[in-house]
């Protein structure tokens, strides 16, 4: 588990794309990019989440799709006069990032500390409001270049599923250093889950 407390420098992010990782669409990467910059975040989802946010940084009537919970809560605070103010990538817990969603209505700030990345960066884009991360995080987890047109995840970053193949993967074919690393890796995650 990644933890940032301390807020310092923030970096404002932006929807850059989406990869695919899986051939039956259950998992994909979205790739948040910052604004001033060239890191890359990637988020893991499904692929149906990754093209909604996609689509809706894309599109300027992002009503133009069925809503979905988020889209429903973001259109409601709103209707209730609150103003969506930033949604923050805050940690990241077993491979998924959690997030802060902060509102305001009528001069009171509100936040929500404890939210699923997939959801709250749904609403961020429906509202129209910034992504926002902590400088230390955003450099703790970026995509590192490896090449051209390729990049390293950091293993943190990763899915149970993902680690779970790139282990089967990696046994196959007789890397057993990473092997070792991704098995340390889940079993860290097994004991945080106990």
């Amino acid at each position: 588990m990644f933890d940032n407390s301390e807020n310092k420098t923030k970096v404002e992010l932006f929807i850059h794309a989406i990869a695919r990782t899986s051939s039956d669409d259950s998992q994909s990467v979205l790739l948040l990019k910052e604004k001033k910059g060239e890191r890359i975040l990637p988020i893991i989802t499904t692929y149906h989440k990754a093209v909604r946010m996609m689509a809706g940084s894309q599109i300027a009537e992002f009503m133009l799709l069925p809503m979905s919970p988020a889209d429903i809560g973001s259109q409601l605070m709103k209707k209730f006069g609150i103003r969506l103010t930033s949604v923050e990538l805050t940690s990241l817990q077993d491979g998924k990032f959690i997030c802060a969603v902060r509102a305001e209505r009528d001069g009171e700030v509100q936040s929500l500390d404890f939210c699923k990345a997939e959801d709250a960066l749904i609403m961020a884009i429906s509202a129209g409001c910034p992504i926002m991360i902590d400088e230390k995080l955003l450099e703790a987890q970026y995509m590192h270049p490896t090449g051209e047109n390729s990049f390293a995840l950091n293993i943190s970053t990763l899915s149970r599923q993902m680690l779970e193949d790139a282990l089967k993967y990696a046994v196959e074919n007789e890397k057993y250093e990473i092997a070792s690393r991704l098995r340390d890796e889940l079993a860290k995650r097994n004991a945080t889950n106990a």
